[in-house]
Parts: C-alpha cells; structure tokens; sequence
C-alpha cells in the first residue's frame, strides 16, 4: 500500500510508548483514545491502556491533539479493508483480465472489466494522468460484454452487504468519470441542453486541475448519467449527494462568489431530485438556481443599458468580460432551462412562481447545431426575446426555445385558471376578460404547434425526446384551459355567454387533446417511452389525460374512454417498478378509479 498505510498496520511493539501516549504528569489522557473515539464510546482514559481496550484487547493509542487525523486513518483502513473484499468476490465472477490490470500494489480498485467503479487514494502521482485514451480502451477491449459485467455488478452491489453511502467519500477513477459522463450527454442532456458538450468534456481531461469543471457540476452531471443506465442507477444517489455536499460547501467558503456552474449544478440538482420525488427539495434547489442565475444576471443579458443593481460587480457588459459566442449562448441557454423549470413547477404544483417575465430581456437559444459548432459552420437565424416571439408568434429556431415557449405557454394555461379563482376576479366584466385570454392562450398554443419547424413534427420526429416533450406539454396546457373553460361557463350561467354550447365545445376540445396526448405515447418505442416517463412532466401529462377519459366514461359510460383510462393506468403500473414519479401517479389513480366507482369495471 506504501509506506503511509503499512506503518498504521504495524504491531504496538514496533512503536515507542512514548510516541503514542501524550506526556502527562497525572494518571488520565487529555483526549479519549482513537479507538473509542471511532466507536463513539466513552473512554476513561486511563493511562497507558483504557479499560475499553482492555477488555476488547484493542490497540490502545491517544492522540497528542484533536487534529491527529487518527481517525480518518482508520476509516480510510477500513474502507480498503471492504473494497479489497469487494475486488475478490469480483474476481470470482470471471473477470480475471481487468483483476489482472487492476492488483497493483498502489492501488486498491472495485472493478468489473471495463469499468473501474471506485478507487483508493493510495494510487500512485503516475496514475494521475486524466482519462487516458490508452487505459479507457484497454478496459473497452478486455473480457465480458460490457452489458453483460454491468449488469453483474449491479446485482452484486443489490445484494452486497457494503452500504453505498460508506462509498460516499471514496475517490472515482477516471474511466468512471468518462463513462458516467458520456451517458449524460447521451441520454440525459436533451433535458437541459445548457453545457456545450465539446467543451465540457475538453476541460474535463484537462491536466489542469484549475481548468477542469468544479467537482460538484462533476458529480451532478456523474449522477445524472448514472440514473439514465439501469447498471448504474445504484450509484446515481451517492454521487448526487457528493455534488450537493460539495456544492454547499463551495458556497460556504466564498458566499459571495458565484459562476455559471453553480446555477447549472442546482438546475441539474432539482432535476434530479423531482424524478427522484424528492418534491419539495427539488423546489428549494430550483429557488437557489433561480437566485444565482438572477444575481449572475442571466435574465437580462441583451439588455442595455443595464439596471442598478446591489450586484454590480455581476452586471458587467458582457464584452468586458471577454466572453465568446459559445460563452455567451451557454449562460442563455442556461437560463432558459431554468425559467422553464421555474414555470412547469407552477403549473404542476402550484407553488408560486419565482421569475416575473417582464424582467425577462435575455435572447431565446440559438439552433442547436450553432451552438455545438460555435456558430462559424453553421448560419445563426435571428432570435428573438420571449416578448417578441410570443407578440409576433414567430417560429422558435431551437428545440430549446420551443421547449421554453411551451413551458410558457403551459403556465398561462394553468395561471388562467388560479388567478380567475380569486374573488376579484368574479365581476362580470372580469369574466369577460377571463374569455379574451382564454382565447389568446389557446391561439399562442396552436400557433406554436402549427410553427415547429421540421425536425420537431409529428409523426414523422416521433423518436425525438425534444418532439415528444414539446407535443405532449402542449396537449397538456390545452387539456387545462379547456377544463377551466368548461368550469368558468358553469358559473356564467348564462350571464353574456351561451354556456351549454361553451361546455359542450369546451368538452369536445378536452377530450380531443387528451387523445392527442395517448396516440403519441402509442405511437412510441418502448425504449422511448422508457426514457421519456423519466421526466415527470411527461407522467403527469398521461395523468392528466387519464383524468379526463374517467371523467368522461363516469359521465357517458362510453367504451372508449374505458379503453383508454385501463391502457394509462396499465402503462403507469408497468413503468412503477424503475420510475418513482410513475409509481405515485399510478397510486393515485388507483385512488381516482376507486371515488368514482369505476375501479372494479376499468380493470375488469
């Protein structure tokens, strides 16, 4: 292990009393042993053995002061003592080539062939080089398929008697790094497409440790990666916890120092946590992403002159800043992941928004393949501000701004019907008003559906992520306006509206895009639909829609509708085992079709 470790495992004989007993004049320790300590137990301190161990025939060692580091010591023995356990119940299972590459002497590893999950810290300073291109295709090339060893060591992380959370602190070897990584922006990226990939990954292998990304943006995109590879998922939680504890700690040490990674890393956080059901964590993180973004002033980056402001020094021109175009789109790509989040966590939970659009002066995204290339190969269409577009129902030129435009346009649908809840808002020429928005909401909607450029549309995208998100939330805002519409002629009464003909279309519109909502998710791939559940809008979308069909078939008892309501709930429950958001809605479903008394028939 080297010398450091080898002198911590040597006998008592080998070292002077003296050396590990502080000098004292009376018959008791000035600090209880190490190894009470490490147990927690109170020592008596007697000198030169304790009682404890004594008793227990333990290595009876006192520190000389509190910041020996005894105890880290030993805990870092202890953890090698588990992974070399690990390492040689791998080792049974046939990956003798990379046990092979990985029983150095200097170096303690949990591996599985092509993946070196966790390493020790007692590695050697020529291990250090980052990710090298000759140690990540080595471990590609040697034994098993990789599927089939990912899936082995999941099975034996399941059912190891190693807690994962004792991994927490454990250092991560680089082809971990680079495999955990590469799944994020492979399955996950196309949710906050915020990072520019290239870029990112280029600084990442960096010798440098001060041009690498902060360890907590690391850990956060790791454990993202993570979550989307059914190999990998137990580690998702660990690492998430490591790039919040971190991210913490960086903002305890300069409160007052934030960047861009901060804002991306508890964007990314909140993400995590919702489609881990972690609610209500997810909203705090999303808040704290909002604020730093707004103190780094992403929110009004194309407008000038700019503001007064108790953050000036944040409130620079961009160009004194001396930041690229790629540098410049990635902070307004930034923001818009988070203002859309910010407006689907309204609509979803009706916690009050945190973001006003009228402080909103910042350029919709740029096209995606501008923004990988940097905009020299590739003609950068004019974009507009979120104002502009939505005044000239101009067509987004970015997936992300189409995602941002919906999102918006979704939180209106839903506001429409929180602020007409008030009772302010019960005057007759307020209702008259209600049906004026109402109105321009539903055409904002139908404009931007009809306004999705090419490699946005349906069916021929139906593959797309980005194409599927986009329709369904549309659908979804649709089905929530016309359910308010419906409601709001009920309590006309008559008053200036014709309210049967308003409820009777009202419904008709409902019912046409919950369908909307169920022929896209027939119309994809299992493994789509898999990775699109993942994020809990999408669930809540089929949720939605299945509330519609069994209001319907409560009040009409027509087939279909019963049809559609069991495939939902079907799909819900078999997507419950993996997805935690699925899992909750299919419960409360079960709830709904258990009030209206349907329950019994929808599954029968």
């Amino acid at each position: 292990m080297g010398s450091a470790a080898a002198s911590m495992l040597m006998d008592d004989s080998e070292h002077p009393t003296d050396t590990a007993i502080p000098t004292s004049t009376t018959s008791l320790a000035r600090l209880s042993c190490t190894s009470c300590r490490d147990r927690k137990q109170k020592c008596d301190r007697n000198l030169p053995v304790c009682r404890r161990c004594t008793s227990l025939r333990n290595d009876c060692v006192y520190p000389s002061s509190r910041k020996s580091g005894q105890g880290k010591r030993k805990q870092v023995r202890d953890l090698e003592a588990k992974l070399f356990q690990l390492e040689d119940q791998l080792r049974t299972i046939g990956h003798s080539a990379d046990a092979d590459r990985c029983n150095s002497p200097q170096t303690v590893r949990i591996a599985v062939s092509s993946n070196v999950v966790y390493s020790s810290p007692v590695a050697s300073s020529a291990d250090q080089s980052w990710l090298s291109e000759a140690t990540i295709q080595e471990g590609r090339d040697v034994g098993e398929p990789r599927s089939h060893q990912r899936q082995q060591l999941a099975d034996w992380l399941a059912n190891s008697e190693l807690e994962l959370t004792e991994l927490d602190d454990a250092p991560l070897s680089r082809d971990l790094i680079e495999e955990l990584t590469t799944l994020y922006f492979k399955n996950g990226y196309h949710c906050s497409p915020m990072i520019h990939p290239s870029r990112y990954l280029e600084s990442l292998r960096s010798d440098v440790p001060s041009r690498q990304p902060p360890l907590f943006l690391q850990l956060v995109i790791m454990a993202t990666g993570a979550s989307t590879d059914p190999s990998y998922a137990s580690l998702a939680m660990s690492l998430y916890r490591r790039a919040r504890k971190l991210a913490e700690q960086d903002e305890a040490k300069e409160p007052n120092a934030f960047m861009l990674a901060h804002a991306q890393c508890w964007v990314l956080m909140a993400s995590f946590e919702a489609q881990s059901t972690l609610f209500s964590r997810a909203s705090l993180s999303l808040g704290k992403s909002i604020r730093i973004a707004q103190i780094l002033n992403l929110h009004q980056l194309d407008r000038c002159p700019q503001p007064p402001s108790l953050f000036q020094s944040h409130l620079e021109p961009p160009s004194s800043r001396n930041l690229d175009w790629i540098e410049m789109e990635e902070r307004r790509r930034t923001w818009w992941v988070i203002y859309s989040a910010d407006r689907l966590v309204f609509a979803t939970s009706a916690l009050p928004s945190i973001i006003d659009d009228r402080m909103v002066h910042t350029l919709l995204p740029k096209p995606e393949e501008a923004f990988t290339s940097g905009g020299e190969e590739t003609p950068q269409e004019h974009t507009n501000t979120l104002h502009q577009a939505l005044r000239e129902r101009s067509p987004p030129v970015s997936r992300l701004g189409a995602r941002a435009l919906a999102a918006h346009l979704f939180y209106r649908a839903v506001d429409l019907e929180t602020t007409e809840s008030r009772p302010e808002a019960q005057a007759e020429h307020n209702l008259e008003s209600y049906w004026a928005r109402q109105q321009d909401v539903g055409n904002d909607l139908l404009a931007l559906l009809i306004s999705l450029p090419r490699d946005l549309r349906l069916p021929a995208s139906i593959g797309c992520q980005d194409t599927i998100y986009i329709h369904v939330l549309i659908h979804t805002a649709l089905m929530c306006l016309h359910k308010t519409a419906i409601r709001k002629a009920a309590e006309d009464g008559g008053r200036g509206t014709e309210a049967s003909f308003v409820k009777a279309q009202g419904r008709s519109n409902l019912l046409a895009a919950a369908a909307q909502v169920i022929a896209i998710i027939r119309s994809i791939r299992e493994e789509d639909l898999t990775e699109a559940l993942k994020n809990p809008i999408q669930g809540y979308a089929t949720y939605i829609a299945s509330l519609v069909f069994l209001e319907d078939f409560a009040l009409t008892r027509f087939e279909g509708s019963r049809a559609n309501v069991v495939y939902l709930f079907d799909m819900l429950q078999r997507f419950s085992q993996t997805h935690p958001v699925a899992r909750m809605l299919a419960g409360q479903l079960g709830h709904e079709l258990e009030r209206l008394e349907v329950g019994d028939t929808a599954m029968g």
